[in-house]
């Protein structure tokens, strides 16, 4: 009786089976048979159970994750958590997949490996000390703060369409690709051995002694462990993260200086800008919204365009999402060397979590701009001269501006700066 009422409401669903993933539909029955089965159920026992996952305790930590960011959220009004947690969130899930290689009892065939994930880890490392020392010295984790972007979209749409972005985008998706931004070093650690040609190759001989004693004679000593491949994707991985770091220093003084300046000056030295009009900026009358800013001449037109920024708009931003493509392209080529890209999923896992990355990053940079555009309406033409995110874009840019004979114009209204203009009556100020 209770099958055939049922029925109906299962059956369907099962059609969909194949595609969810395989460690979210073996974790409930991993944690049943840990409690059931083993003598001493613990988390360390649960991670060095040999029916255990190397995602299974990150899957479980995202998950719990969720509805927490999300109530935060609700209970503070504030909605930037997953945002504080970004520097912290990747290196914590990437160490329980690393300690899960060094203690579970089904590891030994990855003893291999471990150096690479090693080395993968000791990056992220890096990344996350230099992202959470900026966001320090922002302010990022004063916990009255949010995100000006959340602010501003919290004013154009409804309240009801808010809370959806608050809990689908915000609460639910970010920290998943937070939790994907790893999968890289979770497949660089399940793929097969290098073959035994590997030029320039260090052997597991070289690393055997720095391992527990139980993986020491998991393979043969002279299987290679990294090869050339690792030493080029290191040093780039380590010139982005000097890039980004230059960047974020770059843009963090510029601001800080404008902001002082526009303090400290008096308002005839101010160059303001003209307001646009309601079809340059739809919205332009809506309360609350950005207005066109003041900025002094020596920060003209109200944000960077020297150094980094001829060739890029958002070069923090760039570096950003090209630090996680280097973590799949770690996995990307032992996957290729070993033979292990040919399973269909292996390169899915490396690189599909920095495409989903950038996606994010193409929609929360166009409201950025947006934004940008509404306080300094020069961006528009800005964004006609120097490429969104790689240089490749504003070379383009640079050959269309020269074929149809604008680019002249666009580096003089850009790079020129105006003499601040004197206004009679402060009711004409625009700030």
């Amino acid at each position: 009786m209770a099958s055939k009422l049922f029925s109906p409401l299962i059956s369907p669903a099962l059609r969909f089976l194949p595609w969810v993933p395989t460690t979210l539909l073996t974790l409930p029955p991993s944690i049943a048979l840990h409690i059931a089965l083993h003598p001493s159920p613990s988390l360390p026992n649960f991670v060095a159970s040999p029916v255990t996952s190397p995602l299974h305790l990150p899957l479980f930590f995202t998950l719990g994750s969720i509805p927490i960011f999300y109530f935060l959220g609700l209970v503070t009004n504030n909605i930037s958590w997953v945002d504080r947690s970004w520097p912290l969130y990747p290196p914590v899930i990437s160490c329980m997949i690393f300690v899960w290689a060094l203690i579970n009892h089904a590891s030994l065939s990855y003893a291999g490996n471990i150096p690479r994930i090693t080395l993968m880890f000791g990056l992220q490392l890096i990344w996350s000390t230099r992202l959470l020392s900026h966001a320090t010295k922002r302010g990022f984790y004063d916990l009255k703060g949010q995100d000006y972007r959340y602010t501003v979209v919290q004013k154009i749409v409804p309240r009801w369409a808010f809370a959806l972005i608050h809990f689908f985008v915000v609460a639910i998706a970010q920290p998943i690709l937070l939790f994907a931004l790893c999968l890289p070093l979770y497949a660089a650690l399940v793929s097969a051995p290098l073959p035994q040609e590997q030029p320039w190759s260090i052997p597991f001989s070289a690393v055997a002694g720095l391992l527990p004693s139980r993986l020491r004679t998991a393979v043969p000593l002279e299987t290679p462990v990294l090869a050339v491949s690792d030493y080029i994707m290191t040093a780039i991985s380590l010139f982005i993260i000097v890039v980004e770091w230059q960047a974020d220093k770059q843009m963090y003084a510029f601001q800080t200086g404008k902001h002082n300046l526009i303090s400290s000056l008096p308002n005839d030295q101010l160059i303001h800008p003209s307001p646009p009009t309601s079809e340059d900026q739809p919205l332009i009358q809506k309360e609350g919204l950005p207005k066109p800013s003041p900025y002094p001449v020596s920060h003209h037109p109200g944000y960077p365009t020297r150094g980094m920024w001829r060739l890029s708009r958002h070069p923090n931003f760039a570096a950003e999402q090209l630090f996680w493509v280097s973590q799949g392209l770690f996995a990307a080529f032992t996957g290729a060397a070993s033979g292990t890209a040919e399973q269909g999923w292996f390169m899915r896992t490396a690189l599909g979590p920095c495409f989903a990355l950038s996606l994010l990053f193409c929609s929360s940079t166009f409201l950025t701009e947006w934004i940008s555009g509404r306080k300094y309406p020069s961006f528009k033409r800005y964004k006609q001269l120097v490429g969104e995110f790689l240089p490749q874009e504003t070379a383009l840019l640079w050959l269309w501006g020269v074929v149809r004979g604008t680019r002249g114009q666009l580096v003089k209204e850009i790079y020129e700066a105006p003499r601040p203009v004197t206004m009679a009556r402060p009711s004409e100020q625009h700030y």
